[in-house]
Protein backbone atom coordinates (compact mmCIF):
# COMPACT_ATOMS: atom_id res chain seq x y z
CA UNK A 1 0.00 0.00 0.00
CA UNK A 2 0.90 3.54 -0.96
CA UNK A 3 2.04 6.26 1.97
CA UNK A 4 0.55 9.17 1.35
CA UNK A 5 1.99 12.68 2.38
CA UNK A 6 -0.49 15.85 1.90
CA UNK A 7 1.45 18.75 0.70
CA UNK A 8 -0.08 22.46 0.07
CA UNK A 9 0.92 25.70 0.02
CA UNK A 10 0.56 29.06 2.34
CA UNK A 11 -2.51 30.14 -0.27
CA UNK A 12 -4.04 27.98 1.60
CA UNK A 13 -4.40 30.09 4.48
CA UNK A 14 -3.68 27.66 6.72
CA UNK A 15 -1.46 28.27 9.63
CA UNK A 16 1.71 25.76 10.06
CA UNK A 17 0.28 25.39 14.13
CA UNK A 18 -2.76 23.87 11.88
CA UNK A 19 -1.07 21.92 9.12
CA UNK A 20 1.33 20.21 11.64
CA UNK A 21 -1.86 19.26 13.61
CA UNK A 22 -3.71 17.68 11.06
CA UNK A 23 -0.66 15.90 9.67
CA UNK A 24 -0.11 17.85 6.52
CA UNK A 25 2.66 19.79 5.15
CA UNK A 26 2.96 23.05 4.58
CA UNK A 27 5.07 25.87 2.50
CA UNK A 28 5.34 28.93 2.75
CA UNK A 29 4.98 31.48 -0.65
CA UNK A 30 6.88 33.91 -0.96
CA UNK A 31 6.05 37.95 -0.56
CA UNK A 32 8.65 40.40 -2.01
CA UNK A 33 8.33 43.93 -0.81
CA UNK A 34 11.32 45.83 -2.56
CA UNK A 35 14.38 44.35 -2.02
CA UNK A 36 13.18 42.30 0.77
CA UNK A 37 11.48 38.59 0.40
CA UNK A 38 9.36 37.05 3.42
CA UNK A 39 8.22 33.56 4.01
CA UNK A 40 4.45 33.87 3.86
CA UNK A 41 3.01 33.76 7.59
CA UNK A 42 6.46 32.27 9.00
CA UNK A 43 8.25 35.08 8.63
CA UNK A 44 5.45 38.05 8.18
CA UNK A 45 1.58 37.89 9.28
CA UNK A 46 -1.04 38.51 7.36
CA UNK A 47 -2.03 41.74 9.44
CA UNK A 48 1.07 43.18 8.33
CA UNK A 49 0.79 42.54 5.11
CA UNK A 50 -2.71 44.63 5.22
CA UNK A 51 -0.75 47.21 6.84
CA UNK A 52 1.59 47.37 4.23
CA UNK A 53 -1.12 47.31 1.51
CA UNK A 54 -3.10 50.09 3.41
CA UNK A 55 0.15 52.53 2.93
CA UNK A 56 0.24 51.70 -1.10
CA UNK A 57 2.88 49.67 -0.64
CA UNK A 58 3.25 47.10 -4.13
CA UNK A 59 4.45 43.65 -2.80
CA UNK A 60 4.92 40.71 -5.72
CA UNK A 61 4.72 36.99 -4.76
CA UNK A 62 6.13 33.96 -5.89
CA UNK A 63 6.09 29.87 -5.23
CA UNK A 64 8.07 28.21 -2.31
CA UNK A 65 11.22 28.82 -2.18
CA UNK A 66 12.85 25.39 -4.44
CA UNK A 67 15.08 23.94 -1.88
CA UNK A 68 13.00 24.27 0.69
CA UNK A 69 10.73 22.25 -1.62
CA UNK A 70 13.40 19.79 -2.19
CA UNK A 71 14.29 19.38 1.69
CA UNK A 72 10.18 18.89 2.57
CA UNK A 73 10.51 16.09 -0.05
CA UNK A 74 13.77 14.42 0.87
CA UNK A 75 12.41 14.23 4.12
CA UNK A 76 8.95 12.47 3.26
CA UNK A 77 11.10 10.31 1.55
CA UNK A 78 13.22 9.16 3.99
CA UNK A 79 10.28 8.42 6.31
CA UNK A 80 9.15 6.02 3.95
CA UNK A 81 6.53 8.32 1.93
CA UNK A 82 6.42 7.14 -1.65
CA UNK A 83 3.21 9.65 -2.95
CA UNK A 84 2.82 13.40 -2.85
CA UNK A 85 -0.55 14.31 -2.93
CA UNK A 86 0.08 17.75 -3.82
CA UNK A 87 -2.87 20.28 -3.36
CA UNK A 88 -0.55 23.94 -4.36
CA UNK A 89 -2.45 27.13 -4.94
CA UNK A 90 -3.67 26.46 -8.56
CA UNK A 91 -1.79 26.31 -11.56
CA UNK A 92 -3.82 29.27 -13.47
CA UNK A 93 -2.15 31.68 -10.83
CA UNK A 94 1.13 29.68 -9.50
CA UNK A 95 4.02 27.80 -10.86
CA UNK A 96 4.20 25.54 -7.62
CA UNK A 97 2.79 22.52 -9.20
CA UNK A 98 5.05 22.22 -11.44
CA UNK A 99 8.22 22.53 -9.55
CA UNK A 100 7.30 20.42 -6.97
CA UNK A 101 6.43 17.82 -9.41
CA UNK A 102 9.60 17.80 -10.73
CA UNK A 103 11.07 17.77 -8.02
CA UNK A 104 9.09 14.65 -7.09
CA UNK A 105 10.24 12.90 -9.92
CA UNK A 106 13.89 13.29 -9.39
CA UNK A 107 13.65 12.15 -5.96
CA UNK A 108 11.82 9.23 -7.36
CA UNK A 109 8.14 10.13 -5.67
CA UNK A 110 5.18 9.61 -7.13
CA UNK A 111 3.50 13.01 -7.36
CA UNK A 112 -0.25 13.04 -7.87
CA UNK A 113 -1.74 16.70 -8.71
CA UNK A 114 -5.12 18.08 -7.42
CA UNK A 115 -5.79 21.80 -8.54
CA UNK A 116 -8.39 23.22 -6.89
CA UNK A 117 -9.00 25.61 -9.68
CA UNK A 118 -8.83 28.23 -6.63
CA UNK A 119 -7.28 29.31 -3.40
CA UNK A 120 -7.98 30.07 -0.04
CA UNK A 121 -10.40 28.67 1.75
CA UNK A 122 -11.40 26.22 -1.04
CA UNK A 123 -8.00 25.16 -1.46
CA UNK A 124 -7.70 24.34 2.28
CA UNK A 125 -11.00 22.43 2.37
CA UNK A 126 -9.77 20.47 0.10
CA UNK A 127 -6.60 19.83 1.30
CA UNK A 128 -8.19 18.60 4.91
CA UNK A 129 -10.68 16.40 3.00
CA UNK A 130 -7.51 14.93 1.28
CA UNK A 131 -5.90 14.29 4.51
CA UNK A 132 -8.66 12.86 5.96
CA UNK A 133 -9.49 10.26 2.29
CA UNK A 134 -5.62 9.27 3.56
CA UNK A 135 -6.59 8.33 6.79
CA UNK A 136 -8.91 6.53 5.55
CA UNK A 137 -7.25 3.87 3.45
CA UNK A 138 -8.14 5.78 0.01
CA UNK A 139 -5.71 5.49 -2.63
CA UNK A 140 -4.32 8.57 -4.72
CA UNK A 141 -5.97 7.61 -7.56
CA UNK A 142 -9.56 7.19 -5.43
CA UNK A 143 -9.07 10.52 -3.39
CA UNK A 144 -8.60 12.76 -7.24
CA UNK A 145 -11.87 10.44 -8.14
CA UNK A 146 -14.15 11.71 -4.96
CA UNK A 147 -12.57 15.19 -4.99
CA UNK A 148 -12.99 16.48 -8.54
CA UNK A 149 -16.36 16.13 -8.76
CA UNK A 150 -16.48 18.26 -6.11
CA UNK A 151 -13.84 21.20 -7.53
CA UNK A 152 -15.68 20.62 -10.89
CA UNK A 153 -19.01 22.58 -9.44
CA UNK A 154 -16.83 24.90 -7.09
CA UNK A 155 -16.59 28.77 -7.23
CA UNK A 156 -14.94 31.73 -6.19
CA UNK A 157 -16.66 34.79 -6.70
CA UNK A 158 -14.79 38.44 -6.03
CA UNK A 159 -15.72 42.03 -5.48
CA UNK A 160 -12.87 44.31 -5.70
CA UNK A 161 -12.98 47.62 -4.23
CA UNK A 162 -9.77 49.60 -4.57
CA UNK A 163 -9.12 50.12 -8.42
CA UNK A 164 -5.86 52.17 -7.32
CA UNK A 165 -4.72 48.93 -6.10
CA UNK A 166 -5.64 47.11 -9.44
CA UNK A 167 -4.28 49.98 -11.42
CA UNK A 168 -0.56 50.08 -9.22
CA UNK A 169 -0.64 46.45 -9.94
CA UNK A 170 -0.72 46.64 -13.59
CA UNK A 171 -3.82 44.57 -13.90
CA UNK A 172 -5.79 47.16 -14.68
CA UNK A 173 -5.11 50.49 -17.31
CA UNK A 174 -4.67 53.74 -15.61
CA UNK A 175 -7.65 54.90 -18.24
CA UNK A 176 -9.87 52.24 -17.66
CA UNK A 177 -9.40 52.27 -13.65
CA UNK A 178 -10.46 56.08 -14.12
CA UNK A 179 -13.34 55.46 -16.24
CA UNK A 180 -14.38 52.89 -13.84
CA UNK A 181 -14.20 55.50 -11.11
CA UNK A 182 -16.24 57.69 -13.02
CA UNK A 183 -18.85 55.49 -13.93
CA UNK A 184 -18.72 53.81 -10.32
CA UNK A 185 -18.32 50.66 -12.22
CA UNK A 186 -17.84 47.67 -9.88
CA UNK A 187 -15.71 44.65 -11.15
CA UNK A 188 -17.26 41.12 -10.72
CA UNK A 189 -14.47 38.81 -10.84
CA UNK A 190 -14.21 34.33 -10.55
CA UNK A 191 -12.15 32.02 -10.39
CA UNK A 192 -13.30 28.47 -10.98
CA UNK A 193 -12.75 25.81 -13.52
CA UNK A 194 -13.97 26.72 -16.29
CA UNK A 195 -11.44 29.73 -15.84
CA UNK A 196 -8.41 27.25 -15.48
CA UNK A 197 -7.57 28.85 -12.17
CA UNK A 198 -7.15 32.36 -13.85
CA UNK A 199 -8.70 35.05 -12.25
CA UNK A 200 -11.51 36.43 -14.76
CA UNK A 201 -13.79 38.95 -15.19
CA UNK A 202 -18.17 37.43 -14.43
CA UNK A 203 -19.57 40.68 -15.26
CA UNK A 204 -19.11 45.04 -14.74
CA UNK A 205 -21.91 46.08 -12.62
CA UNK A 206 -23.12 50.75 -11.99
CA UNK A 207 -22.36 50.73 -8.18
CA UNK A 208 -21.71 48.66 -5.10
CA UNK A 209 -24.94 47.61 -4.12
CA UNK A 210 -26.55 46.65 -7.61
CA UNK A 211 -22.63 44.32 -7.74
CA UNK A 212 -23.58 42.63 -4.47
CA UNK A 213 -27.02 42.19 -5.80
CA UNK A 214 -25.92 40.27 -8.94
CA UNK A 215 -22.90 38.11 -7.26
CA UNK A 216 -25.58 36.59 -4.49
CA UNK A 217 -28.06 35.91 -7.12
CA UNK A 218 -25.20 34.31 -9.50
CA UNK A 219 -23.67 32.17 -6.50
CA UNK A 220 -26.89 31.13 -5.14
CA UNK A 221 -28.34 30.19 -8.86
CA UNK A 222 -24.95 28.12 -9.06
CA UNK A 223 -25.47 26.09 -5.97
CA UNK A 224 -27.10 22.55 -5.77
CA UNK A 225 -28.01 22.32 -3.00
CA UNK A 226 -27.96 24.86 0.19
CA UNK A 227 -27.95 22.36 2.22
CA UNK A 228 -24.88 19.78 1.60
CA UNK A 229 -22.99 23.23 0.34
CA UNK A 230 -19.90 24.65 2.37
CA UNK A 231 -19.18 28.48 1.88
CA UNK A 232 -16.85 30.50 2.73
CA UNK A 233 -17.33 34.50 3.01
CA UNK A 234 -13.49 35.69 3.08
CA UNK A 235 -12.26 39.53 2.92
CA UNK A 236 -9.69 41.94 3.11
CA UNK A 237 -10.92 43.97 6.07
CA UNK A 238 -14.29 45.05 4.59
CA UNK A 239 -16.56 43.25 7.34
CA UNK A 240 -20.08 44.92 5.63
CA UNK A 241 -19.40 42.79 2.53
CA UNK A 242 -19.03 39.76 4.22
CA UNK A 243 -22.47 40.35 6.17
CA UNK A 244 -24.51 41.74 2.99
CA UNK A 245 -23.11 38.09 1.47
CA UNK A 246 -24.29 36.23 4.72
CA UNK A 247 -27.36 37.86 4.72
CA UNK A 248 -28.63 36.89 1.37
CA UNK A 249 -27.58 33.68 1.88
CA UNK A 250 -29.46 32.68 4.92
CA UNK A 251 -33.03 34.53 3.26
CA UNK A 252 -32.05 31.87 0.33
CA UNK A 253 -32.05 29.25 2.94
CA UNK A 254 -28.91 28.43 3.46
CA UNK A 255 -27.92 26.53 6.88
CA UNK A 256 -25.94 28.94 9.03
CA UNK A 257 -23.53 26.27 10.20
CA UNK A 258 -22.74 25.81 6.40
CA UNK A 259 -21.02 29.40 6.29
CA UNK A 260 -17.58 30.33 7.87
CA UNK A 261 -16.16 33.81 7.56
CA UNK A 262 -12.21 34.20 7.38
CA UNK A 263 -9.68 36.80 6.09
CA UNK A 264 -8.73 36.93 2.30
CA UNK A 265 -4.53 34.65 2.30
CA UNK A 266 -1.80 36.99 2.19
CA UNK A 267 -0.47 36.21 -1.00
CA UNK A 268 -3.72 36.78 -2.47
CA UNK A 269 -4.57 40.19 -0.94
CA UNK A 270 -0.91 41.30 -2.85
CA UNK A 271 -3.50 40.77 -5.83
CA UNK A 272 -7.25 41.99 -4.58
CA UNK A 273 -6.06 45.16 -2.58
CA UNK A 274 -7.98 46.00 0.62
CA UNK A 275 -11.64 46.19 0.98
CA UNK A 276 -12.12 42.96 -0.95
CA UNK A 277 -14.68 40.59 -0.53
CA UNK A 278 -15.11 37.10 -1.73
CA UNK A 279 -17.52 34.32 -1.84
CA UNK A 280 -16.41 30.60 -1.60
CA UNK A 281 -18.47 27.77 -2.33
CA UNK A 282 -17.95 23.75 -2.55
CA UNK A 283 -20.20 21.18 -2.15
CA UNK A 284 -19.64 19.04 0.55
CA UNK A 285 -17.28 15.86 0.52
Amino acid sequence: MEKIAVVTDTGSNMSFQEAAQKGIHLLPLQITFGEKSYQDIEEISTQKIYHKLKNKEMPKTSMPVYSRIEECFLHLKENGYDTILGVPLTTGLSTTASTMESIARELGLRFVLIDCYSTCQIQKYVCLKAKELVDAQKSADEIVQILEPKIQNANSVILVKDLDHLKRGGRLTPVAARMASLLKIFPILQINRSTQGKIDVLSKVRTETKAYQYAMEQVIGQMKNLKTTKVFLIDTEYPAGLEQMEKALIQAGMPRENITREVISSVIAVHTGMGCTCIQFIEEV
